[in-house]
C-alpha cells in the first residue's frame, strides 16, 4: 500500500505523479494499438503494394507494362533456359525492376522499331546500281 497523504504538498506531488502516469499510459497504449493495427494490416498493405504502385502507374504506359511482363518471360525462354528456379526468379524480379517508364515507353519502342526497319529495309536493284531517280533538270542541258 501507499503511504497516506498528510499535507497539501504531498497531495500536489501525488496529483502531478498521477498526471504523468496517465500521459505515459496513454502513450504506451497508443503505441501498442498502432503496432497491433500495423500487424493486422501488413498482409493487406503487402498485396496492395504488389498490384498497385501508384507512383509508377501514373507514368507507365502500355509498353512499359508489356515490357514488365514479357521481358522476364523472354529471358527465361532464351538466356536462362537451363538455369534453376531460384536464378530464374531473381532474374525475373531484377528485369521487372529494370523496365522503367523513363527507359521503356511507347516513344522509345517506336524509335527502336524505326531503327530496325531502316536497317532491314533494302534498296531495289536499280537504286543500288544507279542511285535514286532524279527527274530535275539534267546537268548537260543548255539552261544550266
Amino acid at each position: 500500500m501507499e503511504t497516506p497523504i498528510t499535507n497539501m504538498q504531498q497531495l500536489q506531488a501525488r496529483i502531478t505523479l498521477l498526471q504523468l502516469k496517465k500521459v505515459e499510459d496513454e502513450v504506451y497504449f497508443n503505441q501498442k494499438f498502432t503496432a497491433i493495427k500495423e500487424k493486422i494490416l501488413a498482409p493487406v498493405n503487402f498485396v496492395k503494394g504488389l498490384f498497385a504502385h501508384k507512383s509508377l502507374q501514373d507514368r507507365a504506359d502500355w509498353a512499359t507494362r508489356f515490357g514488365r511482363i514479357f521481358v522476364p518471360m523472354l529471358l527465361n525462354r532464351t538466356i536462362l533456359r537451363k538455369q534453376g528456379v531460384v536464378i530464374k526468379a531473381v532474374a525475373s524480379l531484377l528485369s521487372q525492376k529494370l523496365v522503367k517508364p523513363s527507359l521503356f515507353n511507347t516513344e522509345v519502342l517506336a524509335s527502336w522499331v524505326d531503327k530496325a526497319t531502316s536497317f532491314i529495309k533494302r534498296k531495289t536493284k536499280k537504286e543500288r546500281r544507279y542511285g535514286a531517280d532524279d527527274y530535275g533538270i539534267p546537268p548537260e542541258s543548255e539552261t544550266a
